[in-house]
């Protein structure tokens, strides 16, 4: 009999045994035994709630049967109720101190818990255990990838040792090792380790092969990793490679019709360096930024080059000219893939009727729990319906938050985009004779500009999403204000500016929770003076940490309130204040919270402080609707004056200091100076609702009135 038909025979069975065994638990809820059956019968039909069920039954008839314990444990574990698996799993071990098996599960559940060092504390005391040289194994493993979230390379890298002595051919963690080596910037070494895989193995894995053209990347031996990239972009599809190079995409996320779908050397470099920045791993920083240079050198000597798209310089220091030669290339990359498929597409744009609305639609992938729907929500529930109709394109899936459900609803038709290539999503838009088409993303994540090369609309404007030029023909407005886009920088935009007051709409219904959050709850001083910056952690670089080093140098019993994209990022960041004279207990990081609850934690702190070549955005806009004092410095780039101008919005323009000496005194004397500070909340809170920055509805008209001159002046 074949396997197949065994295991169908087996299940008719189990669930036979399955309904005798419930028939007798009613005759004899107290029978042990019975529960236990149904337990196991329910686990290997793959019942894991119904497993449960019954081991709880066992236990509340006898509660220290251990095999149902370590059963609960596992049953939890496999419904992710990690806190309930925690629980068994100490139990247990109450019971039977050192059982391996507990240990483990103790060790699972502390690890999705986020307990990373009390793991690996529980791994220690399971290695010291007589254990099969398979558990040995797999807790080895377990502890190397613990150590390295905790940002100890070097013992994650002694446990890879260790389990190599047991495994010395096993490729597993062989490339591991290998991936920590490069990880740990032993570059040289990493490239022996994954080489001896690829070649010892009788078919090169794809997982060793990209992590060998990473490590190339690494090492600047860009024809190298470019000859190994062409060949397994030849060999494989785009889908294997992407989980690869890029896990973080949704499946789907690029269409096969776009610019994306290609990697290089110079890109897989890029990629490291903006890791790099998302962790705060400042080590090298000079040498990268150097590289960075000569990156940019080949983009103007070559062209557009995949992986050094603009967006990915608006955080790096680069001149304005630079960002619009690259933003250049990029647009002319797009408009080069998309000219063939734009001239076999029916694209029509109908020509305007007088008295019809105004159709305005706009494509984004963050109608979403996102920091620009944050901002945007309340335009598409205020647009004058005399007016205007509003499509919505959304690029992304839904989340089910109030955002996407708020936006989704308000709009007069909301068109899914996600998975539909780029031509049909052109070709639906234009066949909706949508006049205006607004650009939410730009360059920045999840965006599609080959949407916009394909010209769906006769007219489309850049807005909010990116804050710098696009370069593109196609896309020849974009939204600003005075200050954020100065007659200065005006030749470093390829876009006509529109202005505004302030270029960032903001919703004036954001709710503030009201849980009575305190400072200690917080995880806070009580007293003392509290900085924060509550901006993504990329956005952080050494010149700005290090003024705020010098701040809290000067303001005794301060601290620094971050947020943390990941352990090893706060390790850095701690790391970075000893070396510089600052105790690491004075920077504390903040978890990530709902929207109303993160906003009310703002009121806990005295000052935020901006960051420097990428302001604070929504950010921003969060601590001052919050009532929060916020300190800026003006930059020379567009998304390098955006608090400036969110402070000159709210006629708040002296707390935007014009250089980093000014930015660091400013930020002193209102420590120091309680009244001064007092003087800036109430003038932040006598204008939040008087001046133009949380005026969403005159924000709204003074936008529909551009829309409406546009279209009045357009080919459509």
């Amino acid at each position: 009999m074949q396997p197949e038909a065994q295991a169908a025979l087996r299940r008719v069975w189990l669930k036979q045994e399955l309904i005798r065994h419930r028939q007798r638990s009613e005759a004899q809820p107290d029978n042990i035994e019975v529960w236990r059956q149904i337990g196991r019968a329910c686990w290997e039909l793959g019942e894991a709630e119904a497993a449960l069920q019954a081991l709880e039954k066992v236990l509340a008839l006898q509660s220290d049967d251990g095999e149902c314990l370590l059963g609960k444990a596992v049953a939890c574990l496999a419904l992710k109720r990690n806190a309930e698996a925690l629980e068994a799993s100490v139990r247990l071990l109450a019971l039977f101190p050192g059982h391996p098996q507990a240990l483990m599960h103790q060790c699972e559940a502390l690890r999705r818990l986020g307990r990373l060092a009390e793991a690996v504390a529980v791994g220690e005391k399971t290695l010291t255990l007589p254990l099969s040289s398979v558990q040995r194994l797999d807790v080895l493993r377990d502890q190397a990838t613990l150590l390295f979230q905790l940002n100890r390379l070097e013992e994650s890298l002694a446990t890879m040792e260790q389990a190599l002595t047991l495994a010395p051919d096993d490729a597993y963690f062989q490339l591991n090792k290998a991936r920590l080596l490069h990880q740990s910037r032993r570059f040289t070494e990493a490239l022996d380790v994954v080489e001896t895989v690829i070649t010892t193995s009788e078919k090169a894995p794809v997982n060793a092969q990209c992590l060998k053209a990473w490590i190339l990347a690494a090492l600047w031996r860009f024809d190298d990793a470019d000859a190994l990239l062409q060949d397994l972009q030849e060999r494989y599809s785009h889908a294997i490679l992407e989980r690869e190079f890029e896990p973080w995409r949704l499946p789907d996320e690029a269409p096969e019709d776009s610019l994306q779908k290609r990697y290089t050397g110079r890109g897989l470099y890029m990629a490291q360096v903006f890791q790099a920045q998302q962790e705060c791993d400042w080590t090298d920083w000079e040498t990268m930024l150097a590289h960075v240079d000569d990156l940019t050198g080949d983009v103007l000597q070559y062209g557009f080059v995949a992986g050094l798209e603009a967006h990915r310089l608006l955080s790096l220091p680069i001149a304005p000219a630079l960002q619009l030669a690259v933003a250049r290339a990029q647009a002319t990359a797009v408009d080069k893939l998309m000219t063939p498929i734009r001239q076999q597409l029916p694209i029509q744009w109908s020509p305007r009727q007088l008295g019809q609305r105004l159709r305005v639609g706009y494509v984004s992938g963050d109608f979403r729990d996102h920091p620009t729907a944050h901002l945007i929500r309340k335009l598409f529930q205020a647009h004058d319906r005399e007016q205007f109709e509003v499509f919505g394109y959304s690029l992304r899936p839904g989340d089910g938050s109030r955002y996407w459900r708020d936006i989704s609803q308000a709009c007069d038709q909301f068109v899914e985009l996600h998975g539909v290539s780029n031509a049909d999503a052109a070709t639906r838009i234009a066949a909706d004779r949508v006049q205006i088409l607004v650009d939410l993303h730009g360059y920045t994540r999840f965006a599609r500009p080959e949407i916009f090369a394909l010209r769906p609309a006769p007219v489309q404007i850049s807005f909010l999403g990116y804050p710098g030029t696009l370069g593109a023909d196609c896309i020849p407005y974009v939204i600003a204000d005075p200050v954020v886009l100065p007659k200065q920088l005006r030749p470093f935009f390829s876009e006509q500016p529109i202005y505004l007051d302030c270029y960032q709409i903001n919703d004036d219904e954001q709710p503030i929770a009201e849980t009575g959050l305190t400072r200690v709850a917080a995880g806070l001083p009580e007293e003392g003076f509290v900085y924060c910056c509550f901006n993504t952690s990329y956005k952080i670089e050494p010149s700005v940490f290090e003024i705020w080093m010098s701040i809290l140098g000067q303001v005794s019993e301060s601290v620094l309130w971050l947020l943390a994209s990941t352990s090893r990022c706060a390790d850095y960041l701690r790391a970075a204040a000893q070396k510089q004279g600052v105790a690491p207990e004075r920077l504390i990081f903040a978890p990530r919270l709902p929207k109303a609850e993160h906003l009310e934690r703002h009121r806990l702190a005295d000052v935020f402080l901006d960051t420097f070549i990428v302001n604070a955005h929504t950010s921003a806009s969060d601590a001052l609707w919050a009532g929060l004092p916020l300190v800026t410095r003006t930059g020379a780039n567009f998304q390098a004056r955006v608090c400036t101008s969110l402070l000159s919005a709210l006629g708040l323009s002296e707390y935007a200091a014009s250089n980093e000496h000014e930015y660091e005194q400013l930020a002193v004397a209102l420590a120091r100076d309680p009244r001064r500070l007092q003087t800036f909340r109430i003038r932040l809170a006598e204008h939040r609702m008087t001046h133009p920055l949380f005026m969403t509805e005159l924000f709204i008209r003074q936008f529909e009135q551009a829309l409406l001159a546009l279209r009045n002046g357009s080919r459509g």
